[in-house]
């Protein structure tokens, strides 16, 4: 049974979940929803072969904590519910306006702005200590630095379903939401999970439109072909024939998500204003020399 709110900081009449959901809007989270911790295990057993495919290219820190990956209690066994939360950064204006501008440089939306880490890190902490006040436990946050399942969980949790570009899409922010998670040894009632493609139907407009064909078959993607991997991640030179295909794209690649039809849903006025594009780069490029 989930435990009534006993915090002072908070409404006595609503229950801790609905607490949670409006303190992380308040903290600036366009999306929040609770799953079981070993909710989205299955895949982590999927991205164990992923990476036994060699999959992940040169990312070698992927394999270091891989058994890890496999489920949130393999990493703290006492981990009870899974808090996904969504930070939206959706751009003001088309990401693939300067595709054909070849003495400019494209940046990827993600990395024009703030950095997101501390972002969503530091409403991720105030939200734990929230919770902390209003439930006393145990708890921890992350957001893209450890080998936890933020897509799977988030996907298990409602907020949104991974597309055939494997990426997170929401219904009403498309597929720009920054992810971050809370492990807690609460016992949280799970909402009604998504499914992998389940509003996509027959569309296949992030498969057509990745340049390197990353996207491969059941969905998955070869990291050695994806353009974000090649410019931000790869160690060492980008192989030849991809370089034709990347374009003026010199710090990862937006097509597959800009090109979803669900971004028309996305309010760019619901983005955090920290990931607004930096003033050099409100052009959305950096001349090439």
């Amino acid at each position: 049974m989930e435990r009534g709110v006993k915090g002072s900081a908070v409404d006595k009449s609503q229950t801790l979940k609905e607490a949670i959901r409006a303190e992380a809007e308040r903290l600036g989270f366009a999306a929040c929803g609770f799953t079981r911790a070993d909710a989205a295990d299955s895949a982590g057993l999927d991205i164990r072969k992923w990476i036994e495919a060699g999959n992940h290219g040169t990312m070698g820190w992927m394999e270091t904590r891989a058994d890890h990956r496999v489920s949130p209690k393999a990493m703290w066994p006492d981990a009870r519910s899974a808090i996904a939360l969504g930070m939206s950064y959706a751009p003001t204006s088309d990401p693939m306006a300067l595709g054909n501008e070849t003495e400019r440089g494209r940046i990827s939306v993600y990395a024009q702005g703030g950095d997101y880490h501390k972002t969503v890190k530091k409403a991720l902490k105030a939200l734990a200590r929230f919770i902390v006040d209003a439930a006393p436990s145990e708890l921890k946050v992350f957001v893209d630095t450890a080998p936890v399942m933020e897509k799977p969980l988030a996907q298990a949790a409602g907020i949104g379903w991974q597309g055939k570009h494997t990426n997170l899409v929401s219904r009403e922010h498309g597929s720009w939401l920054f992810l971050g998670v809370i492990l807690t040894e609460l016992e949280l009632a799970p909402d009604s999970p998504a499914t992998d493609g389940i509003h996509c139907g027959t569309c296949t407009r992030c498969l057509d439109s990745c340049p390197t064909g990353a996207i491969g078959p059941e969905h998955r993607i070869d990291a050695r072909k994806c353009i974000s991997y090649l410019t931000i991640e790869h160690d060492g030179q980008i192989p030849e024939e991809f370089r034709e295909a990347m374009g003026n794209r010199i710090y990862g690649c937006d097509d597959c998500l800009a090109v979803c039809p669900w971004n028309s849903f996305a309010d760019a006025a619901a983005a955090n204003r920290a990931f607004l594009p930096e003033r050099s780069l409100r052009r959305r490029a950096w001349p090439t020399c």
